[in-house]
């Protein structure tokens, strides 16, 4: 049985993923590994509670990549941003 998630803690999702990805994509942006890993590990812990499995697979992704100083993040958050707005539905968030 999935739960219900009341609306007031899926509006505080909502708002989290709407503040931090702007975040991750400007530390992905700059090269700032640490930031955009925290940023990721934050995000992810946060998709994996709210049952958001393709979003916290894509954070996962990201955050192992941020650790290793010759791997691209393009690509791993081109796939973070792909399903942001699926969770974002699927949270019945409008923002």
């Amino acid at each position: 049985m999935k739960a219900t998630i009341p609306p007031a803690v899926a509006r505080l999702c909502g708002d989290e993923l709407c503040i931090r990805v702007p975040q991750l994509r400007d530390a992905v942006g700059q090269r700032q590994r640490s930031v955009a890993r925290d940023h990721a590990h934050a995000l992810r812990g946060m998709a994996a509670n709210f049952g958001l499995s393709g979003l916290a697979l894509a954070l996962a992704t990201l955050e192992s990549m941020a650790m290793d100083p010759s791997a691209p993040l393009g690509p791993a958050f081109a796939a973070v941003e792909r399903e942001v707005m699926p969770a974002l539905t699927a949270l019945g968030y409008a923002a």
